[in-house]
């Protein structure tokens, strides 16, 4: 894609790597799954260290009552990748408090808006040059320069790559 998990998985390093003002940093990634409300629960049970004789004696509603209870006293950065669509993030437990960070990627714009984001960035396709660059980065000019055919067939392919930075 354009890179949106990339951008997430980054921020989610530097979390890691730097001082900041959170107690907590949960990245929510969705792989193969779509994320949803038990999704996000069993991330945070694991994430959180809540005892498997405490959670699983319970539902979602007893879950999400566990999560609050303890998300509710502390600072967190929830980092949502992938989300497909609209997610009630108080039925899985998740405190709406000032100080704590949401931050999610999503193709679906209306899952802003029924979020109740407060900020949008739209990630976008490279532009030809910067695509042409990203591939030259990548492949390194001494292959390209190899032979007269290489070059005129690697900036085809970047072409069909359409600025997609995975796909460059």
């Amino acid at each position: 894609g354009v890179g949106k998990t990339t951008l997430l998985r980054n921020l989610n390093h530097k979390f890691s790597n730097a001082e900041h003002n959170f107690d907590r940093v949960i990245l929510v990634e969705s792989r193969t799954d779509v994320i949803n409300v038990e999704t996000i629960q069993f991330v945070l049970k694991n994430r959180l260290a809540i005892p498997n004789e405490v959670w699983d004696n319970k539902n979602q509603q007893g879950r999400a009552v566990e999560i609050f209870q303890r998300l509710s006293q502390r600072r967190f950065a929830l980092l949502l990748d992938d989300l497909r669509g609209p997610i009630n993030l108080a039925e899985a437990g998740v405190p709406v408090q000032n100080g704590s960070k949401i931050v999610y990627t999503t193709i679906m714009e209306d899952a802003c808006n029924v979020m109740g984001d407060q900020m949008k960035f739209k990630v976008d396709c490279l532009l030809p040059d910067d695509a042409w660059n990203l591939f030259r980065l990548m492949v390194k000019d001494d292959v390209l320069n190899f032979h007269h055919d290489i070059l005129e067939l690697a900036e085809t392919v970047a072409d069909l790559c359409g600025g997609l930075p995975l796909a460059l």
